[in-house]
């Protein structure tokens, strides 16, 4: 049983649910009505790599928010906007004809919040629970995540599906006005903030957060780790819609029906997580997990059965899943509190760096007529020698 302060953690977990519910509808609708519209698999990927721009460029500012004022306000203005910038890239994507640069704007707005707010609700979690329970609460998080792997795209394929990509997107507005309400209700034990935001401060903050995350060299590794698996990952999965609809000819519902079973691994992984983060060493549990999900991808060339693919996406997501866990709670033992937002926003700018260059070259391949078995192949050798990479760093022997 988790020593949770109850009410601030059922509150955290709830709004995380709700927006990730609408974050669903968002990632399936985005690319149908970008393919439906242009057929394109470039502009449908690029859109999808842009959506990752912003954790390079506000990381930083995200992190120094987090450390220097109130999470919880944070939080609820964060998803106040997220809704008007939601309701900006439906007005976008209602018109006939699609103008890229307002696209491609409205999905770097939309995500420069995520990116603002997601220090925040990882340095919040930590307040509300005991130093023990860091293994169960993350793999908590990451189970109520990985349910929804399972539920979210038959939930959103189905919604897209009955009343259009369009229509779905009100879903994703609705999410954060909800999500919003919810964190509101979170209480107001926070110490008052009397700091003002200033560039001074922003400078000295950043550079205090990145000085620190540099210089520990097992969280560093870690996230070039993630570098390497994220630019390996994301050339697949920014295709994955294109891959299976186009590509395969199969119907949207059979391409989220595979996503699904994708997300059983992932589900599996998180009580796994709870029974052996603590018992073996980070470093090994790091190495061996992305070697073997990089493995499992190159089974990905050996079947083009949906059922298949959804299968082996379960076993790619089992080894990715116990991955995140093994390193979110290696950095909450790591890192002190006052400093855990900047080193959380650190270290997912540069393991998030390579999304967007992952996403447009997977692209970029595939509207040069390049197979997508290639893709697949690149993906998986990338994926499996980040693992071989973390076994010789100094991560190796970290607990």
């Amino acid at each position: 049983m988790l020593s949770f302060q109850k009410k601030s953690f059922h509150l955290l977990w709830l709004s995380f649910l709700v927006s990730t519910l609408g974050d669903w509808m968002y990632r399936l609708a985005l690319p149908i009505i970008v393919l439906s519209k242009t057929g394109s698999a470039y502009h449908a990927a690029t859109a999808f790599g842009i959506s990752f721009i912003p954790w390079v460029v506000f990381s930083l500012i995200g992190g120094t928010l987090a450390d220097n004022f109130s999470k919880r306000k944070i939080l609820v203005v964060g998803n106040i906007f997220a809704s008007i910038f939601s309701g900006f890239l439906l007005f976008i994507l209602s018109v006939k004809n699609i103008n890229f640069t307002l696209l491609y704007l409205a999905v770097f707005l939309l995500a420069s919040v995520d990116s603002l707010i997601h220090p925040s609700f990882q340095s919040i979690i930590p307040e509300s629970i005991k130093r023990d329970d860091y293994v169960k609460a993350n793999a908590l998080i990451q189970t109520i995540d990985n349910t929804l792997t399972i539920l979210g795209p038959l939930a959103g394929g189905s919604v897209v599906m009955l009343i259009g990509g369009i229509n779905a997107l009100w879903f994703d507005i609705f999410s954060f006005i909800l999500s919003a309400c919810i964190l509101y209700a979170l209480p107001k034990t926070e110490k008052g903030h009397t700091k003002k935001i200033t560039l001074n401060l922003l400078k000295n903050d950043i550079l205090e957060g990145a000085k620190y995350s540099f210089h520990q060299k097992v969280i560093f590794s870690g996230s070039l780790m993630f570098f390497i698996t994220n630019f390996a990952l994301n050339m697949f999965e920014a295709n994955y819609i294109f891959y299976m609809t186009k590509a395969l000819g199969y119907p949207l519902i059979d391409a989220t029906i595979a996503l699904s079973l994708g997300g059983v691994g992932a589900l599996i992984a998180g009580p796994v997580s709870s029974l052996i983060v603590e018992r073996f060493r980070a470093g090994v549990l790091l190495s061996i997990s992305t070697v073997l999900a990089g493995l499992s991808t190159l089974l990905l060339l050996i079947n083009t059965n949906y059922i298949y693919i959804g299968v082996i996406l379960g076993l790619v997501s089992f080894f990715g899943t116990i991955n995140v866990i093994t390193y979110f709670t290696l950095r909450q033992h790591t890192v002190p509190s006052e400093q855990l937002g900047r080193v959380v926003s650190v270290t997912r700018m540069v393991s998030y760096a390579s999304i967007p260059v992952g996403s447009w070259f997977g692209g970029l391949l595939l509207n040069q007529g390049i197979s997508m078995a290639w893709v697949i192949l690149i993906a998986g050798v990338l994926r499996a020698s980040a693992g071989v990479g973390a076994a010789v760093s100094p991560l190796a022997h970290e607990r």
